[in-house]
C-alpha cells in the first residue's frame, strides 16, 4: 500500500479531492466537538464550566468565556476558594482549547466570578480627546460581575496579545440593596456624533451604562468614567438588567426589560424610549433579548431585531422594529420560536427561552445571502427519553435560521437528539472560524438551576452543515464525564447551619422552618439532625437559629440542595409576604466530619435532654492533632463523670479551618447544671494533671473557646 506524502495530500487539497477538517475521509461532513469540559490544560489549568457564553474571533485565533452556574466547581468550595470564571483560547483548528484567562486569580481584590458574562473584539478609531489614531486599536475585552454578601461590582480585563496577559480594571462597585445585580450583558464602541468622542459603552447591570474611552497611557488600554451614563442619579436604578446594546442608523440602543433606548448625543448626552411592550418583565427572563441589528431590502434604514421573553410562560416571540422615515419606528411580528420548536420536534412546547446573545450574522455559502442563527431551549411534554433528565427541557441543541425574506428554519447542533448522544440543551454562542476554513463554531449549555458539573460545550461543523444544506454525520460520543474529586464522594458528612433573623422577623423564621422547610428538606434528603435556639445572650444574639444536617457526601450534598433549591413549593413558600426579608445576613454554612472518637448516636434522637451547648476550639498552628488527642484519651471520659453528655464531634471539611478547628455539641440536664458541671470538671484534678501536661509543649489553643448554649425546638430530632 503507498501512502501520500504530506505534499501529496496538500496537492490533493487544493484540487478538493480530500475534504478539510471536520469531514469523515469518506468525503462525509461531520460534526465535531471542540471543547469538552472538564481537563487540565498544557499548564495545568482546570478547563471546565456549565456552560460557553460567547465565542469571539480575534486575530486569528478564537476565544472563548464560559461560566460556572451550578457548578461544583463553584458552588461547593468556600469563599475565596471557588473556580472563577474564564476566557478560553484556541490557537487552530484542531489543538485543544487553554485557559487563558481566570477571572478569580487576574483580579487583586479576592473577587470571585461565577460568569464570564461579556467578551468582546473592539475597535477604536479615535482617542479619548475625539482625535483620529494613527491606526484603529483593536483590544479583546472580557467584562464580569461579582455579588458578594451586601455588595456588587463590575469588573473588566483587556488582554495584551504581544505577551498575552491580561490587565484587570475594576469598572464600579456599589450596593446590592433592593435586588440590585451588577451582572453586564454587553458593550459597543460608538462614536458620539455632535462631541466627537468615541467611547466602549457597557452594561452593568441594574446599576446601569457606564462607558469608557481609549488610554493607551493606562495598563487596561481604557478609561472607564466614574459617573453612571445611564441612568441619571435622580432616576435611581434600571428595574431590568440591559441585555443587550447595539447602534443602529448613526445611533445607540440598548434594551433593558420591555423597552428600548436611543441615545440623543450631545455634550449632556440623554436617553429616550423608542419603544415600551408596557408588560412587567421577569428580571431572570430578561423581557427584550439578543438584541440585534439586520438590513431590511427596500427599508429606510437598519432594522432592530429581538425576542419577546417577558417571563415563565415566555414564548420567545421575535419581533422586528423597521424605521419609518420620519424618526420613529414600526412594530412588526415575525414568528414564536415555542412554534417553530413544536413543529420540528413533534411534541408540545410549553416555555422556550432564547436570545442569550445577539442574532449571528453569516453569509449562506448557497444563496449567498445573510442569515442570521438564534439559538433557543425549551420544555417539552410528553416524549420523555429527548428530555433532559430531571426536567422538562429538551435535551438537544436547537437554533433558528433567519432567512431575508422573513422566513424561518430550525436546525440542530449535532443532529436531532437521542438518547445517548451528548447533553447540549441550549446553543448561547455562534462564530466563524478565524482559521481559514469553512467552519462555525457554536457554544452553549444552560443549567437552568440544575447541577451542571462541566457541561460546557463547543461543536464545530461546516457552516452549510449547520445550515442543514449539506448532510453531517454525528459527532463521536462524548466519553463519560469525569466523575468528581474523590473527597467529594466520601461521607457521610455534616452541615451546620447559623441564621441571623431581622429584627421583629425571628418568630415567622422559627414558623417557616416549622411549617415548610423541614418537611420540604426531607422530600430532598436533607436530614435534619437537630434545630436549636439560644438561651443566653442580647436580644440580638438570641435571634440566631441554628440547625444540623447530615449527608451521605459532599457532592450529594450539593446536589440535595440544588434540587432543594429549585422545588416549586419552596418557591412559593419563599414568596410569601410573611417570609420576606427574615435574615439579615448571610447564613453560616460549616461542612463538618465526623471525628474517629465521635459518640454521636442517632439512635438516641427524641430522647429528652436539657440544653445543648456547641462549642468551638481554634487550634495554634499544628496543634490540632495534639488537641484531638486529648479529647479522643482524655476529655471525652472525664465530660461523662461530670454530667456533661457527648453528642459529636467534628472536623470542618474545607481549609483553613480543617487544619486547625474542632467543633463539638454537648448536652446538660439544665443550664444552671451546666454552670456546675464545668466546675467540677475544671477542679477534677485528673483534667489539672492532663491540661498541664498537654501544654508542656506550647499552648494548643490560639484563643478561648467560643460557646453558644442551645435548647431544642419542638420539631427537632434531637431534643
Amino acid at each position: 500500500m503507498i501512502r501520500p506524502t504530506s505534499r501529496t495530500l496538500v496537492a490533493l487539497l487544493a484540487l478538493g479531492l480530500l475534504r478539510a477538517s471536520g469531514d469523515e475521509t469518506s468525503g462525509q461532513a461531520q460534526w465535531i466537538q471542540s471543547y469538552d469540559a472538564g481537563y487540565l490544560d498544557e499548564k495545568g489549568a482546570y478547563a471546565g464550566g456549565s456552560e460557553i457564553m460567547h465565542l469571539v474571533s480575534h486575530k486569528g485565533r478564537l476565544f472563548a468565556s464560559n461560566g460556572y452556574w451550578v457548578d461544583a466547581r463553584w458552588v461547593i468550595p468556600p469563599d475565596g476558594q471557588k473556580q472563577s470564571a474564564q476566557v478560553l483560547r484556541l490557537d487552530s483548528l484542531d489543538s485543544r482549547w487553554q485557559v487563558d484567562l481566570d477571572m478569580g486569580k487576574a483580579n487583586n481584590l479576592n473577587l470571585a466570578y461565577m460568569k464570564g458574562n461579556i467578551l468582546k473584539s473592539v475597535t477604536f478609531t479615535r482617542n479619548a480627546e475625539g482625535k483620529p489614531l494613527t491606526r484603529p486599536e483593536t483590544l479583546l475585552v472580557m467584562a464580569a460581575g461579582a455579588n458578594f454578601e451586601r455588595g456588587g461590582a463590575v469588573s473588566s480585563w483587556t488582554r495584551d496579545d504581544r505577551t498575552g496577559t491580561w490587565t484587570h480594571t475594576l469598572v464600579r462597585h456599589g450596593s446590592n440593596l433592593g435586588g440590585i445585580r451588577w451582572v453586564p450583558r454587553d458593550m459597543e464602541v460608538y462614536r458620539d456624533k455632535e462631541t466627537g468622542i468615541e467611547r466602549l459603552f457597557l452594561s452593568l447591570g441594574n446599576p446601569g451604562i457606564v462607558s469608557g474611552v481609549y488610554d493607551p497611557s493606562l495598563p487596561g488600554k481604557i478609561r472607564w468614567s466614574r459617573r453612571l451614563e445611564y441612568p441619571f442619579p435622580e432616576e435611581g436604578s434600571l428595574h431590568t438588567r440591559p441585555l443587550g446594546m447595539v447602534q443602529a442608523n448613526g445611533s445607540l440602543f440598548f434594551s433593558e426589560g420591555g423597552a428600548i433606548y436611543r441615545r440623543r448625543d450631545g455634550v449632556l448626552p440623554s436617553y429616550e424610549k423608542i419603544i415600551d411592550l408596557n408588560e412587567d418583565t421577569d428580571t431572570d427572563v430578561g423581557g427584550i433579548r439578543g438584541l440585534s441589528v439586520i438590513e431590511e431590502k427596500g427599508g429606510d434604514g437598519q432594522s432592530l431585531l429581538f425576542l419577546w421573553a417577558p417571563d415563565n410562560r415566555s414564548k420567545s416571540q421575535v419581533k422586528r422594529l423597521d424605521p419609518n422615515g420620519k424618526g420613529g419606528y414600526e412594530l412588526h411580528e415575525e414568528t414564536e420560536i415555542m412554534e417553530l420548536m413544536s413543529k420540528r420536534l413533534g411534541v408540545e412546547v410549553s416555555y422556550t427561552l432564547g436570545g442569550h446573545n445577539m442574532a449571528y450574522p453569516v453569509t449562506d455559502p448557497e444563496s449567498a445571502k445573510t442569515v442570521h442563527l438564534i439559538g433557543f431551549q425549551g420544555n417539552i411534554r410528553g416524549k420523555n427519553h429527548l428530555k433532559w433528565k430531571g426536567s422538562a427541557l429538551y435535551a438537544g441543541a436547537l437554533f433558528a435560521v433567519r432567512y431575508p425574506d422573513r422566513s424561518y428554519k430550525v436546525m440542530e447542533v449535532n443532529n436531532a437528539y437521542a438518547e445517548g448522544k451528548t447533553i447540549l440543551v441550549s446553543p448561547r454562542a455562534f462564530c466563524l472560524s478565524p482559521f481559514g476554513d469553512d467552519q462555525i463554531f457554536i457554544g452553549g449549555h444552560d443549567s437552568s438551576r440544575k447541577v451542571s458539573d462541566d457541561m460546557a460545550w463547543i461543536f464545530r461543523a461546516p457552516l452549510a452543515v449547520a445550515l442543514g444544506s449539506r448532510p453531517g454525520m454525528d459527532a463521536q460520543t462524548r466519553p463519560t464525564p469525569p466523575k468528581p474529586a474523590a473527597r467529594l464522594l466520601e461521607g457521610p458528612l455534616y452541615e451546620l447551619r447559623i441564621y441571623h433573623a431581622s429584627e421583629g422577623r425571628f418568630q415567622h423564621l422559627i414558623m417557616r422552618f416549622r411549617e415548610h422547610t423541614d418537611r420540604i428538606f426531607r422530600k430532598h434528603g436533607l436530614h435534619a439532625l437537630g434545630y436549636w435556639i439560644p438561651t443566653d445572650g442580647s436580644a440580638k444574639s438570641k435571634r440566631r437559629f441554628v440547625y444540623l444536617l447530615k449527608h451521605p457526601t459532599r457532592y450529594q450534598a450539593y446536589r440535595n440542595w440544588t434540587s432543594f433549591l429549585n422545588d416549586k413549593e419552596w418557591e412559593k413558600v419563599t414568596d410569601k409576604p410573611e417570609f420576606q426579608r427574615l435574615l439579615s445576613q448571610k447564613p453560616t454554612s460549616i461542612f463538618l466530619t465526623l471525628n474517629d472518637y465521635s459518640v454521636l448516636a442517632e439512635e438516641e434522637q427524641g430522647q429528652a435532654g436539657g440544653v445543648f451547648e456547641l462549642r468551638t476550639y481554634l487550634a495554634k498552628d499544628g496543634k490540632l492533632g495534639s488537641l484531638n488527642d486529648r479529647f479522643r484519651r482524655h476529655t471525652t471520659g472525664l465530660f461523662d463523670k461530670h454530667g456533661i453528655r457527648n453528642v459529636g464531634y467534628w472536623t470542618p471539611f474545607d481549609q483553613p479551618e480543617r487544619s486547625n478547628t474542632l467543633i463539638y455539641l454537648v448536652r446538660h440536664a439544665n443550664r444552671g447544671q451546666a454552670d456546675l458541671n464545668w466546675q467540677a470538671f475544671g477542679r477534677d484534678p485528673i483534667w489539672k494533671r492532663i491540661a498541664r501536661e498537654s501544654r508542656n509543649e506550647g499552648e494548643l489553643l490560639a484563643r478561648p473557646p467560643e460557646r453558644l448554649y442551645l435548647k431544642a425546638l419542638e420539631f427537632s430530632p434531637l431534643k
